[in-house]
């Protein structure tokens, strides 16, 4: 199915839209729709505030075009609002993400809880022992929110929030001129982007020295307003005052090129082996006479205006022509369909962590419920699975050139690897009836989980016990190895109740946590296999007291029977007379992260913050009460086995991990029924 993607350039002198269709089958983007909405041609007039021309655009927008539920919005802000930095890191590859985060709270100039944002390699390629280049880019979250305001009616549409110039670059890229050294301008209303083409480095600098500055200085010197100025500036070519225009406009010229120089200057004291051939002119202000000649004259390059496209289609119905003419202008709109279908090289996106996970969750339900149908195969599959793995390890090991004695104890390890893991599926089948929690209660509260969590978050245990309040507010024993404890109580290891994979439980082969989808597979599987367990107990049972009825002194005349569910423990096990009608149910969590960049506060708002906003069905809150036990911590793992180690080191991979609950909204468990007294 086509993809339609929206892309929206919030400009300074115009709201810039292009609409793509992305057929992944013949992988074309094809341009159907382009537009660009001047503000001063809108109520607010080309004095308003930038906030107040952007708000009129997005009005403007939204009763021209309808944009559909499944539509992406992409959109570009000005590359003056956005903080750019490249910096150089020590060639640690597998570090890159701590180390990344360590610098964006050195090189931002703003506190790092206050913007949004992302990094990319330079190239996409290192040789070893070369150090890695890194753009750094931050957009400031009073910024973000002023976006989200404007985008309401399209907040479950937005995909991307990019830099312009970088947009720019993803288009460029897109139709082979990244090929060699190249000077990019894209001189708008306010600002003029540099964007330096290096390949495969890439490099961007915002001037403050546009086209508003062309149309300031004919303002003061011609005493008129901002529409009649710009209405000169266009019909340049025509005035009989061309001469005397270009005179008052001169010193805005030198300005721009002087501006422009500094900025190659500074880029070629960096890369003394770049040399430019050509300059590419992009920009609204493209559109006054005379401008491309001047900045050729000045700059001492070839300058190429962007007039057609090789690689990105254009429907039919577009009106052609018009198209061509508006094409240097619509530069970072098109990049945005560039990014939007997933072919940019430049991936820097700005949406807030909150909103980009609920639109990779809108997209993950269907999945979710086709999963709870199918997972009971999944986990015998699994446990079958692995020991079958261990066979067919003897296998290939058979043909290697071992000795007896290396033959059998590789096959002894990789046939351990595989009985963990099927014991560890095994335990889970276990360990999620032990609550005494009702079976449909237990499966709503495991999906609730699975949709909360971020996809880029894994759990490795979950366990449900019953506490009384002062319990609860005294949590004294962390589940997570290692953990500071809330009380000062020594940390603990995982106990009977705690369900998923363990650090010790987890599979040979090193690598990150197990993803949460296909952990919360097993584990809603576990949950289906234990209430067919439960069910079968309790079916066993009553016939088992229907014939002990007419039997003296048989079992029922001794108590109540108790189902022994899998693994023997039923419900009565965990309700102790020492539990009173204020007892809640609490879910225990522990994670483990590879988004090490974005820390506490990422992990409060992706995983807290939206557990406490989860419903049960009945349009009720799932949680009472969600807190964090403790901080994050480092966690070091060696790569090879996935045992915790105790620092950085070649071949260790980083994570954070964090441990948290969540009391879930039900009191003490039913009464279970009484047994029939005997007769």
């Amino acid at each position: 199915m086509a993809k339609v993607i929206w892309g929206m350039d919030f400009g300074d002198w115009a709201l810039k839209v292009a609409r793509g269709i992305y057929d992944k089958k013949s992988d074309t983007i094809t341009v159907d729709l382009f537009d660009e909405i001047v503000y001063g041609e809108l109520p607010c007039g080309y004095e308003a505030s930038l906030l107040d021309k952007h708000r009129e655009g997005v009005i403007a927008f939204k009763n021209k075009y309808h944009v559909a539920p499944g539509d992406a919005v992409c959109v570009a802000v000005s590359g003056s609002e956005v903080f750019s930095r490249f910096i150089n890191l020590p060639p640690v590859p597998e570090r890159v993400g701590e180390i990344i985060r360590y610098e964006a709270r050195q090189q931002i100039p703003f506190d790092i809880d206050d913007v949004v944002w992302d990094y990319q390699p330079v190239k996409e390629q290192h040789e070893v022992g070369e150090e890695i280049e890194v753009g750094l880019f931050a957009l400031k979250k009073e910024r973000v929110a002023e976006l989200m305001d404007l985008l309401a009616p399209w907040r479950g549409n937005l995909r991307v929030v990019q830099d312009a110039p970088l947009a720019v670059y993803n288009l460029l890229e897109y139709e082979g001129q990244v090929k060699e050294a190249a000077i990019v301008l894209d001189v708008g209303a306010a600002t003029t982007d540099v964007l330096v083409l290096n390949p495969p480095r890439f490099w961007v600098r915002t001037l403050l020295v546009a086209g508003d500055d062309l149309t300031g200085a004919l303002v003061e010197q011609f005493g008129v307003g901002n529409a009649e100025a710009e209405k000169i500036k266009r019909q340049l070519g025509r005035s009989a005052h061309k001469e005397q225009i270009l005179r008052v406009l001169q010193p805005v010229f030198d300005d721009l090129i002087n501006e422009i120089q500094r900025s190659l200057g500074y880029y070629k004291s960096l890369a003394r082996e770049v040399k430019f051939e050509r300059v590419v002119a992009l920009g609204s202000a493209l559109k006054m006479t005379g401008l491309t000649q001047m900045l050729a004259a000045g700059l001492q390059y070839q300058v190429q205006v962007i007039r057609d496209l090789s690689r990105m289609r254009v429907a039919g119905s577009v009106d052609r022509e018009k198209f061509e003419a508006a094409l240097p202008g619509l530069g970072a709109a098109l990049g945005l369909l560039v990014q939007g279908a997933g072919q940019g090289r430049v991936r820097i996106n700005m949406v807030p962590e909150e909103l980009a996970l609920a639109s990779t969750m809108a997209t993950k339900k269907p999945w979710l419920v086709g999963a709870a149908v199918g997972v009971v195969v999944a986990v015998g599959v699994l446990i079958g699975g692995a020991r079958l793995y261990a066979q067919s390890a003897a296998g290939e090991l058979a043909g290697e050139d071992f000795t007896p004695m290396d033959k059998a104890a590789n096959l002894q390890q990789e046939y351990t690897a595989a009985a963990n893991e099927a014991q560890n599926a095994e335990r889970q089948l276990q360990s999620m009836t032990e609550a005494g929690v009702s079976s449909g209660l237990d499966l709503e509260l495991l999906t609730i989980y699975t949709e909360k969590m971020p996809i880029d978050v894994y759990s490795t245990q979950i366990r449900f016990e019953w506490m009384e309040p002062s319990e609860i507010g005294a949590i004294m024993r962390p589940l997570m190895v290692g953990a500071p404890s809330g009380g000062g109580g020594a940390p603990t290891a995982p106990g009977p109740g705690a369900a998923g994979f363990t650090p010790a439980g987890r599979p040979a082969g090193g690598g990150p946590p197990p993803d949460i989808r296909a952990m919360m597979e097993m584990e809603i599987a576990a949950r289906h296999a234990a209430v067919q367990a439960e069910e079968a107990a309790a079916r066993r049972a009553a016939m088992e007291e229907d014939r002990a009825a007419a039997v003296p002194g048989g079992p029922a005349a001794r108590g109540p029977s108790v189902p022994a569910g899998v693994g023997g423990v039923g419900l009565e096990a965990q309700r102790g007379a020492d539990r009173t009608e204020k007892s809640r149910l609490v879910m225990r969590f522990v994670c483990e992260s590879s988004k090490l960049e974005h820390g506490r506060t990422y992990i409060q708002t992706a995983v807290f913050d939206a557990l406490k906003a989860a419903q049960l069905a009945e349009n009720r809150s799932a949680f009472s009460e969600v807190r964090m036990l403790g901080d994050v911590r480092d966690i070091y793992r060696d790569a090879s086995t996935g045992q915790e180690v105790p620092g950085m080191k070649e071949g260790v991979n980083q994570y954070v991990g964090f441990e948290g609950y969540a009391v879930v909204n039900v009191g003490l468990p039913p009464e279970a029924p009484k047994a029939t007294p005997a007769k």
